[in-house]
């Protein structure tokens, strides 16, 4: 009977864990119960934090480049699955910009997810501006299966150009 226990609880952990829409490294790291409300209103604190959000993209617009996706927030529940706000009025109904940096493999299908659920880095607010962020994971759910997808921003650390602080240039310069 013991062991019979410890193998049903060992089933419910992994479908708990495997099946969340979002990997763990994200889950670990993002700051926890962020909403858009509370985005909104602490913007400063969250600056360069990874956040999680759902969300509904409404409008797309290239600039500099890159892809700008402009998103209506849906509040995830606790399975991290997107809902509708609890009503047309909540301030949860607001919405979001997502900046695609690198659309290497960033999947085509985007255009036809009903909803998506969006890890990213807090940009620069200024106060009354929608929230920005810069993606990077996002998992989108379509009509079909075959329009569901998943990118992430995959970069490598050996490859970031960086300059340790207090080297000079050619021109004497720090």
């Amino acid at each position: 009977m013991k062991s019979l226990n410890r193998i049903l609880f060992l089933l419910t952990l992994c479908l708990v864990v495997g099946c969340s829409p979002i990997p763990s490294k994200y889950l670990r790291d993002a700051e926890p119960g962020v909403t858009l409300t509370s985005l909104q209103n602490t913007s400063n604190y969250y600056q360069d934090k990874l956040v999680i959000l759902g969300g509904t993209i409404v409008e797309e617009e290239m600039r500099d480049g890159r892809l700008w996706l402009h998103v209506v927030n849906r509040p995830l529940d606790g399975d991290y699955r997107p809902q509708l706000p609890p009503s047309p009025n909540d301030p949860e109904g607001g919405s979001y910009w997502v900046v695609v940096g690198n659309r290497m493999n960033f999947p085509d299908s985007y255009r036809y997810w009903g909803d998506m659920i969006v890890v990213g880095r807090v940009a620069v607010l200024a106060p009354g501006k929608e929230p920005v962020l810069k993606m990077v994971y996002v998992r989108g759910r379509g009509s079909q299966a075959a329009h569901d997808g998943s990118w992430e921003d995959l970069v490598d650390a050996n490859y970031l150009l960086s300059t340790p602080a207090g080297v000079i240039d050619d021109m004497g310069r720090q």
